[in-house]
């Protein structure tokens, strides 16, 4: 079941998600893949990055009507994998916004 955590900024939510990851082993290198958005304001910006290699992690920008802004993460594949998604203050427009300064790399 995914968790929800709602938090006042953009920063804290983003730091929440990035700690949430590490304390279950996801590690920031050179091993990862660029996520590229394929639906709404998102579609063809950056919108995140996941593990290339095992253990599997991803974080993702989002936004839908019902979460409004938020990051999702997740740690591990399968039915076993966590899942959580940290919500923040902001509308679609601020999501469109972010988005068009993330042109995938």
């Amino acid at each position: 079941m995914e968790q929800i955590v709602r938090l006042g900024s953009i920063e804290q939510a983003r730091n929440a998600a990035i700690r949430w990851l590490e304390e279950r082993g996801a590690t920031f290198g050179p091993h990862r893949k660029i996520a590229v958005g394929r639906l709404g304001v998102l579609e063809g910006a950056e919108v995140g990055t996941s593990a290339s290699q095992r253990p599997f992690w991803r974080i993702r920008l989002d936004y839908d009507p019902e979460k409004f802004a938020h990051f999702n993460v997740e740690f591990g594949r399968g039915p076993g994998r966590e899942k959580t998604t940290f919500c923040f203050p902001g509308s679609e427009q601020l999501i469109e916004k972010l988005a068009r300064k993330r042109a995938p790399r």
